[in-house]
C-alpha cells in the first residue's frame, strides 16, 4: 500500500483520488504516523474476512483449479440410526 503525507495529499488529491479510483489503496500518514486508509469504494463494501486477508496481502489464494465436489446421492437403505439402534438392540 502506497503511503503518502498530509501535505502531499493536500498538494496532490486529484492524483491520489485518480489512483484510488483506479483500484491503489493509499495510505495518509502524519509525521510518520499512520492516521487514515483511502480505499477504493468497492474494496469498502468488502464483508467477508477472507477478501480483506487477501486484499492485505496476508494470504494468497491457491491457484490450483478446486476439484469438482460429486454430488450427493440419495440414500435409500436404511438409516444410519436405524442402524445404530439395530446394533445396540444385538449387544443387549
Amino acid at each position: 500500500m502506497r503511503e503518502i503525507g498530509v501535505r502531499e495529499l493536500k498538494a496532490g488529491l486529484s492524483g491520489v483520488l485518480r489512483a484510488v479510483a483506479e483500484g491503489e489503496p493509499v495510505r495518509v500518514t502524519r509525521r510518520g504516523q499512520p492516521i487514515a486508509d483511502i480505499v477504493p469504494a468497492a474494496a469498502r463494501r468488502r464483508s467477508n474476512a477472507w477478501e480483506k486477508l487477501i486484499a492485505e496481502g496476508r494470504v494468497t489464494p491457491s491457484t490450483m483449479p478446486h476439484p469438482a465436489v460429486p454430488p450427493v446421492r440419495e440414500h435409500t437403505g436404511i438409516s444410519a440410526s436405524d442402524t445404530i439402534l439395530a446394533e445396540r438392540d444385538e449387544e443387549r
